[in-house]
C-alpha cells in the first residue's frame, strides 16, 4: 500500500470541480439579469394610452421645464437636518422617504431609479466589475424625443448609459475611496456650467464624497458634517439660481450608510434614503415625525409622467402622489390610469390573461375605468368628485397590488443549473470526504484513477439528461454552444456519483459479497473521529439553517472555539495528572496537580487573550502603544522563521508601518505639517515595499542552485524556508493593511495556534490508543486551526453582511482605482486569518520532528510527509463540506423572507472563502510538489 503518497493532485481536481459547481449554482440561483424577452417583443404596448372606452385621452405635457436629479451617494435618511443641511431641510417643498431594495450598492440602485424594476442580488458582483448597458429606461425615452440630458459624477452612469447623455463629465476614479473632495468639486463645476445653459431637460448630478468618507472613516467621521454642509451649498446654489424659473429638484441618495460606513446589507440605515423636492412657488411641507415612505422604483413611473415620456417597459413601480401636485385633477387621474394600465399589461404577459381576469384587482381596474369615463364626461364638476376619488383609489389599489405580485414573480430560478451545480458540489465534497476517511476504498476502488468505461457511461447519461432537460424546459441555455459545454460538468457529476455509490456499497456490504470485484480485505476507517471536535463541527454546520445564527455567527465561533481549547486543555490536564499519579503511586497528588497546572499556564493566558480580543475595537485611547507592542511581539514571533538579515528587514518594515499610520494621524507621531505628511505618505509606502521585496528575495535565494551548498541545505530545508518566507511576507502585508487596533490580532493568532498545537500534541501522545496517536494529532490540529481561523476572522469585525467589507485597505499607497490591486488587498485584509492559519499549519507540520519515530498511518515515512498526504486533503474537506450543505439549504430556503437579506450574502462569503483557500492551496501545492522528496540530497543535485 502507498497510503502515505501525495494526494495534492486529487485534491486539486476535487476543489476545482467544487468551485465550478458553485459557479453553476450561483448562475442558476442568481441570473445575471432579469430578462423578459417575451415582454419586450411587442407584448407590452410602449405608447401611452390615448383612448379609454371610446373617449379620447390627452397625455399631460411636461410639468416642468428643467428636472435636476441630485444623488448624494450613501445619503441615509437621518443625515439631512436643520443643522447639517439647513437650506435643504428648511426649503424643501416635500420631505419624503424612499425604501431601497437590496443589494444596497450603487449600480443596481441606479438601475432601479431609471428603469423602475428590481435588481438581482448578483448585481453586487457587477457593481465593481462589468456593468451591463441598459436598453430601456427614462433616459432612452428622453433620447427618442431628442431631448437633452446631461450628467456629472459617478462613472457607473456612463457604463449603464454610454450614449444617452448629450453631455457628461464622469468621475473615472469613482471607486477611489480616498478621494473625498476633488471628484465632488468637478461635479459642482459641471453644475455651474450647465446652469448657464438652457437646452437641457434633465440634469443628473451624482456626488461620491460622502460615501468615500463613510468607507474610510465610518459614519461617525468628523468629516461627515462638513461634507453635508458642502452638499447643502449645492442645493442652495440651485434653488437660488435666478434663471431657473420652472424646475423640479429632487435630492436623494442611491442607498444609505450602515453604522460603520459600509453598505450592501439590509439594515434600516442602508435601506432608507430621503427624497426632498424643490420647485418655485411651492409651499414648504410641515415637519412630520413620520415621513411618507415609498419605494425607490416608484421614481421611474412618476418621473415618466412629469417628463411626459412613456413609462419604461420594465417598470413595476407605483406613483408618488406628492410629486404630482403640479398636475390638474384630470391630468393626475390620467397618470394613475396610465400607470395601472401599464402594470395590468405587465401582469397579463407575466401571469397570464386568464389568471389576471379572474382576480379582484382586475375588477377594481374595470370599476376604476368606468368611473374615470364618467369623470371625463362630466368634466370634473362637483358631482363627479366622488367618481374621481373612487377611480383614483382603485387605480392606486390596482397598481400597488400588481406591483407586489410582479416583484414576487421576478424571483426566478434556473432549476436545471441549480441541480447541476448542487450535483457537482455535493459529489465533489462527498468524494473528497470518502477518500480522506477511507484510504482502503480509495485504493481498492481506484478512486484516484480515471476509468474509461465509467467515463463513457457518465458521458452517455449526461447526454440523455441534457436532451430530456431541454425537451422539458428544465435546462434553458441561450445557445447550442452552452448546451454542449454543460456536458463536461454534468459528466463529471455523474462520474463522481458512480464512484460514491460504489464506495457506499463497499462500506455497507461485507467483504465477501463481491469477492471477484473487490478485495476481500475488511474495510477500515483510516482516521480517528474525536467526538467533541466533530460534535462542535456538526453544531456549526447545522446552525446554518437559522437566519439568526447566520446574522450572529461570530457568537457561535467565539463560543465553540474557546470551548474546544478549554475542553482539550482540561482533558490533557486530567490525563497528565492521572499518569503522574499512577507512576508515583498516589503520592504528592497536590504537587502533581500544581505542576501539571503550571504546565498549562500559557493556554489559560491564551484563553484570556481570546476573550479580550472581542473588545479590541474599544481600545482607542491606547492604540499607539498597542500598535507598537503588537508589532514588536509579531516581530519577535517571526524571528524563528527568519534569518538575521530577514529579521532586520522585517523590523524596518514594521517601523515604516508605524510611521505610515503616524503620517495619517492614526497614531502618535512626530509633529509635522499636514501638507508635508501628505507628501511623505507615498514614499513611506514605497519604502515598505522595498523592505518587503528584500525579505522575499532573502528567503527565496535559498531555492537558487548553489555551487558549494552547506550540508543542511536539503530539499526539506529549502521547502521550509520558502514556506516560512511566504508566511512572514503575508503577515507583513497584513500588518500594513489591518486597522490600527486590529494589528494585535496578528501576533495573538500565532500565539494561539502555537499553544493550541502544543496542547494537541500533549493530548494525543498521552492517549491510551497508540494506534491512532499520530493521526489524532493531525485531526486535532486541523480542526482547531479551522476554528481558530474563523474566530479571528470575526475578531476583525467581519460578518455575514456585505456592509462590513472594509474597502480602505485596498487603496493604501494607491493614487487611483486599480481593480486587481484593490481586490487583492481587500481579500488579504478580509481573509488574512484564514490564509495565515493554513500557512502556519503547513509550516508547523513540516517543522515538527518530535513524533518522527511514529510513522503516518503506521508507515515508515516521516511525520512531515503528512502535509501533502493528509493535512491538506482533510483541511480542504472540512472547508468545503459546510459550503456544500449550505448550498442545499439555499434551495430549501429560496422563498424564505430573508433569502436575499441574510442567506444570500452568506453564500457569497462562503464561496469566496473556498476560492481564497483554493488559491492558497495551489501556491502551497506547488512548493510541496517541487520539494516533496525529503531525502538528504544536496540542493545542487536538483539540477
Amino acid at each position: 500500500m502507498e497510503e502515505h503518497k501525495s494526494r495534492l493532485g486529487y485534491t486539486f481536481f476535487m476543489l476545482t470541480f467544487f468551485l465550478c459547481g458553485s459557479i453553476i449554482f450561483l448562475i442558476g440561483f442568481y441570473p445575471a439579469s432579469y430578462s423578459f424577452s417575451a415582454e419586450k417583443e411587442n407584448s407590452i404596448p410602449s405608447d401611452r394610452p390615448k383612448v379609454l372606452h371610446g373617449l379620447k385621452l390627452e397625455p399631460p405635457p411636461p410639468s416642468y421645464d428643467s428636472f435636476i436629479l441630485l444623488v448624494i451617494d450613501a445619503l441615509r435618511e437621518d443625515f439631512p437636518n436643520a443643522t447639517t443641511m439647513p437650506v435643504a431641510y428648511e426649503r424643501a417643498c416635500e420631505k419624503l422617504s424612499l425604501h431601497v431594495d437590496i443589494p444596497t450598492v450603487t449600480m443596481p440602485r441606479l438601475k432601479s431609479i431609471t428603469t423602475g424594476t428590481l435588481s438581482n442580488f448578483i448585481d453586487i458582483a457587477l457593481n465593481v466589475g462589468h456593468t451591463e448597458q441598459l436598453d430601456d429606461s427614462l433616459l432612452h425615452r428622453l433620447k427618442k424625443q431628442n431631448r437633452v440630458a446631461t450628467f456629472a459624477g459617478d462613472h457607473t452612469w456612463i457604463q449603464l448609459f454610454p450614449t444617452e447623455f448629450t453631455r457628461h463629465r464622469a468621475n473615472n476614479d469613482s471607486f477611489y475611496v480616498n478621494d473625498f473632495y476633488d471628484g465632488d468639486k468637478r461635479v459642482t463645476e459641471s453644475l455651474n456650467l450647465e446652469l448657464k445653459r438652457t437646452d437641457w431637460t434633465l440634469m443628473v448630478l451624482h456626488y461620491l464624497g460622502l460615501d468615500h468618507i463613510g468607507h474610510v472613516e465610518s459614519h461617525a467621521s468628523p468629516k461627515i458634517i462638513p461634507k453635508l454642509n458642502e452638499m447643502d451649498e449645492v442645493v442652495k446654489r440651485i434653488v437660488e439660481y435666478k434663471n431657473l424659473t420652472n424646475y423640479l429638484l429632487m435630492l436623494t441618495g442611491d442607498h444609505g450608510m450602515a453604522d460603520g460606513g459600509g453598505h450592501g446589507g439590509n439594515t434600516p440605515q442602508e435601506t432608507a434614503v430621503p427624497l426632498y423636492l424643490y420647485s418655485k412657488n411651492c409651499s414648504q411641507s410641515k415637519s412630520s415625525s413620520k415621513l411618507h415612505r415609498y419605494n425607490q422604483i416608484d421614481l421611474t413611473p412618476t418621473l415618466s409622467i412629469l417628463l411626459s415620456v412613456e413609462i419604461p417597459t420594465m417598470s413595476i413601480g407605483c406613483l408618488i402622489p406628492e410629486m404630482l401636485q403640479s398636475l390638474s385633477k384630470e391630468q393626475q387621474l390620467y397618470a394613475y390610469f396610465y400607470n395601472a394600465h401599464h402594470l395590468m399589461n405587465r401582469a397579463r404577459v407575466r401571469l397570464g390573461h386568464d389568471q389576471v381576469h379572474n382576480t379582484d384587482y382586475y375588477g377594481w381596474y374595470q370599476e376604476a375605468t368606468q368611473k374615470h369615463k364618467q369623470v371625463i364626461l362630466e368634466e370634473i364638476e362637483s358631482s363627479s368628485l366622488v367618481n374621481y376619488e373612487t377611480a383614483k383609489l382603485n387605480y392606486i389599489r390596482v397598481a400597488e397590488k400588481i406591483s407586489v405580485l410582479l416583484s414576487e414573480s421576478l424571483i426566478k430560478f434556473d432549476y436545471g443549473f441549480i441541480a447541476l451545480g448542487l450535483g457537482l458540489t455535493t459529489t465533489a465534497s462527498l468524494h473528497l470526504l470518502l477518500s480522506v476517511l477511507f484510504l482502503d476504498i480509495t485504493d481498492q476502488l481506484q478512486l484516484n484513477n480515471v476509468r474509461a468505461l465509467q467515463l463513457l457511461i457518465s458521458i452517455g447519461a449526461s447526454l440523455v439528461f441534457l436532451v430530456i432537460g431541454h425537451l422539458m424546459n428544465i435546462i434553458m441555455t441561450s445557445s447550442m454552444l452552452y448546451s454542449v459545454l454543460l456536458i463536461v460538468p454534468l459528466s463529471i457529476a455523474f462520474y463522481l456519483g458512480l464512484d460514491i455509490v460504489r464506495a457506499l456499497v463497499k462500506i455497507s456490504l461485507p467483504p465477501s459479497s463481491f469477492p471477484r470485484l473487490y478485495s476481500p480485505r475488511r474495510l477500515k476507517l483510516s482516521l480517528p473521529l474525536p467526538k467533541i471536535l466533530f460534535l462542535c463541527y456538526a453544531i456549526r454546520t447545522f446552525t446554518l439553517g437559522s437566519s439568526s445564527f447566520i446574522e450572529y455567527e461570530y457568537r457561535t465561533w467565539y463560543y465553540l472555539g474557546n470551548t474546544l481549547i478549554l475542553l482539550t486543555a482540561l482533558r490533557t490536564l486530567r490525563r497528565r495528572i492521572t499518569k503522574a499519579n499512577v507512576e508515583l503511586d498516589g503520592r504528592h497528588l497536590s504537587k502533581i496537580a500544581s505542576a501539571c497546572l503550571w504546565q498549562h499556564r500559557r493556554i489559560f493566558v491564551v484563553l484570556l487573550l481570546l476573550i479580550l480580543m472581542r473588545y479590541v475595537y474599544r481600545l482607542h485611547v491606547i492604540k499607539s502603544t498597542l500598535m507598537i507592542f503588537s508589532l514588536f511581539i509579531l516581530w519577535a514571533r517571526l524571528r524563528k522563521y527568519s534569518q538575521s538579515a530577514q529579521s532586520v528587514a522585517t523590523a524596518v518594515g514594521f517601523a515604516i508601518i508605524y510611521a505610515f499610520r503616524g503620517l495619517n494621524g492614526q497614531v502618535q507621531f512626530i509633529n509635522i505639517s499636514e501638507f508635508l505628511a501628505s507628501r511623505l505618505v507615498v514614499p513611506t509606502v514605497l519604502a515598505f515595499w522595498i523592505c518587503f521585496a528584500l525579505v522575499l528575495v532573502l528567503g527565496y535565494r535559498e531555492a537558487l542552485p548553489q555551487t558549494n551548498p552547506p550540508p543542511h541545505w536539503t530539499r526539506s530545508f529549502v521547502l521550509q524556508q520558502l514556506m516560512q518566507t511566504n508566511l512572514v511576507c503575508s503577515l507583513m502585508v497584513s500588518a500594513l493593511l489591518y486597522n490600527v487596533r486590529n494589528i494585535v490580532l496578528l501576533p495573538t493568532l500565532l500565539i494561539t495556534l502555537n499553544e493550541t498545537y502544543k496542547l494537541c500534541d500533549a493530548f494525543a501522545t498521552s492517549s491510551s490508543s497508540h494506534k491512532f496517536s499520530v493521526r489524532l494529532v493531525h485531526v486535532y490540529k486541523i480542526m482547531m486551526t479551522i476554528f481558530v481561523a474563523r474566530m479571528f476572522y470575526f475578531y476583525q469585525g467581519n460578518s455575514n453582511s456585505l456592509s462590513t467589507i472594509d474597502l480602505t485597505p485596498g487603496y493604501i499607497g494607491q493614487s487611483s482605482y486599480n481593480p486587481v490591486i484593490v481586490g487583492l488587498f481587500v481579500t488579504i485584509h478580509t481573509y488574512g486569518a484564514e490564509i495565515h492559519s493554513f500557512l502556519y499549519l503547513i509550516i508547523h507540520t513540516l517543522r515538527t520532528s518530535d513524533l518522527r519515530g511514529v510513522g503516518i498511518m503506521q508507515m515508515k515515512p516521516a511525520y512531515s510527509t503528512a502535509a501533502d498526504s493528509l493535512v491538506v486533503p482533510l483541511y480542504a474537506t472540512l472547508i468545503v463540506l459546510p459550503v456544500a450543505f449550505y448550498l442545499c439549504l439555499m434551495v430549501g430556503f429560496r422563498y424564505h423572507l430573508f433569502i436575499y437579506s441574510v442567506f444570500s450574502p452568506k453564500v457569497l462569503y462562503d464561496c469566496y472563502t473556498v476560492l481564497v483557500f483554493y488559491i492558497v492551496f495551489l501556491m502551497t501545492s506547488l512548493y510541496l510538489k517541487l520539494f516533496k522528496n525529503y531525502k538528504p540530497e544536496i540542493l545542487h543535485n536538483l539540477s
